[in-house]
């Protein structure tokens, strides 16, 4: 049989033959060299996603506005390494993207030739991939939350995208299933990607359920070794693959990693490890569990179970099927469903409604748009959005608030774009070609600890203007009170401002109202946050207390104080009498505060609140991860909460004060 079965391709070495290409018009969008140099801005290296030994990946903005990916290779440079051209897998891509359509699978959009050069254009997806969130949720300087029902939900979407192939006619072979080619989309949707060695069986019936390849390839660690031995794909050698996909979403640890020790340099931590074919395989990867996911224990016992199903069976035949796999996962889905915030029926008023939301003034306020939650010592009021009413929004729904996410050198930053406000711009930009004219992070503001000398840096690829005029990207410019920063459509010819934000101090609470007017006066009145000698954190809301019992609390159990300059811990260890007072009403709630929770630290007028345990810390209703930091400002609430069946309850609640 045929290494991989072309549907009548021809075959295609380094000089590409004409009817290779007209083979592909036939199946698939051809796109000029020019479109794609012009999409491109002429391949700037700022629109560089990633490069490889053969090529590069580059962010392209096509003429009707849509966004892309385009993966250019360099034949060149696979023939100067030996290789010939169809190992690089650009014909294999074009005609299985184009003959297997599916929502958990990459869309090809087209493909283009120029030179010595060959394009795949993509969607593009801009929630980067499995493998690298995995990796920044363990970075030890900046860790990115990559929560247990998010891997599990990627687990799925794969999963349904290659069950897809392997139960079409004829059925279809990726052949480098592995945790980087699961990538995401900015809602979190999983798809396969990196077709360049997959093969379609030419055969049907039994003739069809395998291909034989003269070239074994695939990744060290992830390719079953059945197949790297005989040179039969099946979905068998495929699960496998998925299995150790499984086993890594799990652990965080790597399939194959570099070691100079072992031979030929190569370790093998999961099966060394985990030793998916011996008894007790599931317990070992339990007990390997990644630290920095909270897995509800029956789920990841229970996950495990599958992982290792896929990977520990030397026959073939007694390794699940891909539907299989998604039928056993999309079950644990429905057992274990993404958390909610919940609290319970003796919550605080202005407590968490179950999206973890403050709750809206009126039925009227709940089909509004999404409110701007947080207390920030700046913030951006919507002054003018193009295709809403903005007068018709309340004065939170017309503010983004500038809430700090790093401190360095004395100054702190806020960011502000697609990726760090999404359900704002999406309310505020209804149509998606306004909202691709924001950038994922579009520009930062910054602000010395006193909140004097404030500035604006442009971050992204698309235009802002700061009183009308465009900002350079990467120059800090001073950013006054009531200055307008506004989208523009685009940098050439007369600005047209889609979009326009006016900068102002965060309104006190007790003033909101004067906000409601949308007058920039009473905006520009409001103090900014003075520094205080003394920080409070007063219990506002207990598991089994009513409002009415609350004061009758010791002080001591109702408020910790955090001078200026100086540390604090909360915990059991800390303080094991003030919260055997504060639940007493609820006793079990006790072993869900560790005995060091959190660590709050006061700083040049800041207030610092760091997770330094594996329970659940929330402020404002957002998860606190572990080791994560978050600046607490006046009126926040920082709670903890408690396992739920696979909810988080929250049991005790503080407010921040300045005192």
């Amino acid at each position: 049989m045929a290494p991989a079965a072309r549907l009548g391709m021809p075959p295609a070495g380094l000089g590409e033959k004409p009817r290779v290409s007209e083979f592909l018009r036939g199946i698939s969008l051809e796109y000029s060299y020019q479109e794609l140099t012009d999409s491109t801005h002429r391949w700037s290296t700022a629109r560089r996603l990633g490069s490889g030994s053969y090529g590069a990946v580059y962010r392209g903005e096509m003429e009707d506005g849509s966004e892309v990916a385009i993966k250019a290779i360099d034949l060149g440079a696979l023939g100067a390494s030996g290789q010939t051209a169809d190992m690089a897998g650009f014909e294999e891509e074009v005609q299985t993207l184009s003959k297997f359509r599916h929502p958990n699978l990459v869309t090809l959009l087209g493909w283009g030739k120029h030179g010595q050069f060959r394009y795949l254009v993509y969607e593009l997806m801009t929630g980067g991939d499995v493998f690298e969130r995995m990796q920044k949720s363990r970075s030890k300087s900046n860790p990115l939350d990559f929560p247990w029902y998010e891997r599990i939900s990627a687990l799925l979407d794969a999963a349904t995208g290659l069950s897809h192939m392997h139960n079409s006619k004829p059925k279809a072979f990726h052949r480098d299933i592995k945790s980087a080619n699961i990538l995401l989309d900015r809602h979190g949707t999983a798809k396969m990607a990196d077709f360049g060695l997959s093969c379609i069986a030419s055969g049907h019936g039994q003739s069809g359920a395998h291909v034989k390849v003269k070239t074994i390839s695939g990744t060290p660690g992830y390719a079953c070794p059945i197949y790297a031995r005989t040179g039969r794909v099946t979905e068998g050698s495929e699960v496998y693959s998925f299995g150790m996909v499984i086993v890594e979403i799990l652990t965080s640890m790597s399939p194959a990693s570099a070691d100079s020790s072992k031979p030929g340099g190569i370790a093998y931590p999961i099966s060394e490890r985990i030793k998916p074919g011996s008894a007790g395989a599931v317990e070992r990867c339990v007990q390997a569990l990644d630290d920095t996911t909270d897995w509800p224990p029956q789920l990841s016992e229970d996950l495990a179970a599958l992982g290792v199903r896929c990977i520990n069976a030397t026959d073939e035949s007694q390794r699940p099927r891909f539907v299989e796999v998604v039928r056993g996962v999309r079950g644990l889905i429905d057992r274990f469903p993404r958390p909610k915030l919940v609290a319970t029926s003796s919550r605080p008023a202005g407590g968490y409604n179950d999206l973890g939301r403050s709750d809206p003034a009126s039925p009227d306020d709940a089909r509004q748009l999404p409110v701007a939650r947080g207390r920030a010592p700046f913030t951006l009021e919507l002054v003018a959005a193009e295709d809403i009413e903005v007068d018709l929004l309340s004065a939170e729904q017309k503010r983004l608030p500038l809430i700090p996410s790093t401190e360095a050198g004395g100054r702190v930053s806020a960011f502000v774009g697609r990726q760090h406000q999404q359900e704002l711009f999406e309310a505020w930009l209804p149509k998606n070609e306004l909202r691709s004219c924001i950038s994922r992070l579009a520009f930062e503001v910054s602000w010395a600890s006193n909140f004097s000398d404030t500035q604006i840096v442009a971050r992204g690829n698309n235009p802002v203007t700061l009183g009308g005029k465009i900002l350079a990207r990467g120059e800090a410019t001073p950013l006054a009170l009531g200055d307008e920063v506004g989208f523009p459509y685009s940098q050439s010819g007369e600005l047209a401002l889609f979009l326009r934000l006016r900068f102002c101090a965060a309104p006190r609470p007790a003033m909101e109202a004067a906000v409601a007017a949308s007058a920039p006066t009473a905006a520009l009145a409001f103090d900014f946050p003075q520094e205080s000698s003394l920080w409070a954190l007063r219990c506002i809301f207990v598991e089994g207390l009513g409002p009415e019992e609350l004061p009758s609390l010791p002080m001591s159990a109702r408020e910790f104080l955090v001078e200026e300059n100086s540390q604090v811990l909360i915990g059991r260890q800390h303080q094991p009498k003030e919260f055997e007072a504060l639940l007493a009403k609820a006793p079990t709630c006790m072993s869900f505060i560790s005995r060091s929770h959190v660590q709050l630290e006061a700083r040049n007028g800041m207030l610092t609140a760091t997770n330094v345990s594996s329970n659940p810390v929330y402020v404002d209703g957002e998860p606190l991860g572990r080791g994560t930091s978050a600046q607490l400002l006046p009126d926040q609430v920082m709670s903890f909460a408690r396992l739920e069946g696979s909810t988080h309850a929250l049991f005790v609640s503080f407010q921040v004060y300045q005192t």
